[in-house]
């Protein structure tokens, strides 16, 4: 007899000590794996700044300083992200305030990937779920403070959400409350307006939705929903409206979001690569399981994991393939695997050929993260990187103990990231802070301003990297006019404009 992956009536809620005692163990792990996995931004390893971690978090202390976004930072990533890292900067400065505020996040997702697994599965099969997500998670969360990770329980809240009604509830799509809509839209906007791919599984999941009500010709519903959809998103998009506009930076926002966003990704779209693919094969796997095993899941179920693994490799294509992207695959994985363990349980290897396939997908997943979470296993157990890192900042307060206190606030950098500053507490003095040969490129309007600026109002200091004349000429020949080289060090070259 074939099973049905739905509600399992033996599973009740749990009683509430029981579900706090859990709650409190799934806390423990989420930060210990925080704080041995998150290299950039854990307490463990004080000195170790990341590229692009160190952007974010200065982007978050220049809010609170009273800088703005776009204005004063030039960035593609949107607001809500940096909205969240001026929060994590406010509880504490520099990489314990990202740590702090990954903390209820990452707990979030843990919690979540528990209670979906007991939509459908034991509290052991869970378990099994859990630790496939946390050993691909050492990989995806690349060493921490990534938009993706924070975006990641918005996704599995409204997966969550969404399920909640169709399995214990016994709703069909079309039963669906307008206040399930409406929040599918809020959390549609937030991510919206913080990165376009990290929106994929809630696409998918309103794709899902809308699909069900053409399908059904219940047209009249599904105008409903779209308009219940655009309803929260656009109250996701007030707070940022109102936040530029009160700062007349409404337009750069919407610029540099919208517009170079879209740029970034079709312009530096990256052709077919094998290791893109192997990236990917989470969502592959949960999409050909979802394709074969139509005939044993609820239709509501099969058609949200294929629209949402849909939505998320197409999404996923666009731009360039950096691990921490494909945190955004989990959602669709983890259900795949959910249901997978519902479908065939007691498990039977090789029973028939569409689970011979999805064992083998899995597989594929398994030989590509496995390795790549070992990497940072190995880091953390022999500190191979440690060592550069306590290096890098003596050089870095080496340079800055040059710089009089009172002219920190004049001070820029070609060519070096922002762990500089970071490790320094120091703000640049130009929004082209990052990726500037990128953004030139993107951009060339930065090339413009940077080189109107050295003219006629040239920061005081450097801080140089190196590959500075092969990589930035133009600039190159401009600084070489009016500034002097005056020390260096692995960390950068520091130059003083000449009186």
């Amino acid at each position: 007899m074939k099973l049905r992956a739905s509600i399992d009536p033996s599973i009740a809620d749990l009683p509430i000590k029981q579900k706090i005692t859990e709650y409190i163990g799934l806390f423990i792990v989420s930060t210990t794996h925080l704080l041995l996995f998150s290299l950039w931004t854990s307490p463990f390893y004080r000195l170790w700044y990341g590229c692009d971690a160190s952007f974010f978090t200065l982007v978050g202390r220049g809010i609170l300083e009273g800088k703005v976004p776009y204005r004063d930072f030039f960035d593609l990533k949107g607001p809500y992200f940096f909205f969240i890292e001026a929060l994590g900067q406010l509880f504490a400065h520099d990489r314990l305030g990202a740590f702090i505020i990954q903390i209820p996040f990452a707990f979030a997702s843990l919690v979540l990937v528990y209670e979906l697994c007991l939509l459908f599965i034991t509290k052991k099969q869970a378990i099994f779920v859990m630790i496939v997500y946390l050993w691909g998670n050492i990989t995806t969360l690349w060493g921490g403070n990534t938009l993706e990770e924070f975006a990641l329980p918005l996704s599995l809240g409204c997966l969550y959400i969404v399920l909640n009604h169709v399995v214990r509830r016994k709703q069909s799509f079309l039963d669906l409350p307008f206040s399930v809509i409406t929040v599918l839209g809020l959390a549609l906007g937030v991510d919206i307006f913080s990165k376009i791919s990290v929106s994929a599984p809630i696409l998918g999941i309103i794709a899902a939705i809308l699909y069900t009500d053409i399908s059904t010709k219940n047209f009249k519903k599904m105008i409903i929903n779209i308009i219940y959809i655009l309803l929260g998103v656009a109250i996701s998009a007030l707070p940022v409206i109102v936040y530029f506009g009160m700062n007349s930076s409404l337009s750069d926002m919407l610029f540099c979001v919208f517009k170079l966003g879209f740029s970034r990704s079709t312009d530096y779209y990256e052709s077919f690569s094998i290791t893109w693919e192997l990236k990917l094969s989470g969502c592959v796997a949960a999409f050909i399981f979802a394709v074969l095993h139509r005939d044993r899941l609820q239709k509501e179920l099969s058609i949200t994991l294929m629209a949402m693994s849909a939505a998320i490799w197409f999404l996923l294509h666009l731009g360039t393939p950096f691990y921490y992207y494909f945190t955004t695959v989990y959602p669709a994985l983890l259900l795949a695997i959910i249901l997978f363990i519902k479908v065939y349980d007691p498990i039977i290897l090789f029973e028939n050929y569409k689970q011979a396939l999805c064992f083998v997908l899995f597989f594929i997943y398994l030989c590509y993260y496995v390795p790549s979470g070992l990497d940072t296993v190995r880091t953390l157990l022999y500190g191979r990187d440690f060592q550069s890192a306590e290096e890098f900042q003596e050089n870095a307060e080496n340079i800055a103990a040059l710089i009089p206190e009172y002219e920190k606030d004049s001070v820029f950098s070609f060519m070096i990231d922002m762990q500089m500053f970071e490790a320094n507490d120091m703000m640049p003095c130009c929004r082209y802070v990052v990726n500037l040969p990128y953004f030139i490129d993107l951009y060339p309007q930065a090339l413009s301003d940077i080189l109107e600026m050295l003219d006629n109002n040239p920061p005081k200091w450097l801080i140089i990297g190196d590959n500075f004349a092969d990589n930035l000429p133009d600039i190159y020949e401009s600084v070489m006019r009016k500034y002097d080289c005056i020390y260096d060090n692995s960390a950068g070259h520091l130059y003083l404009l000449r009186d």
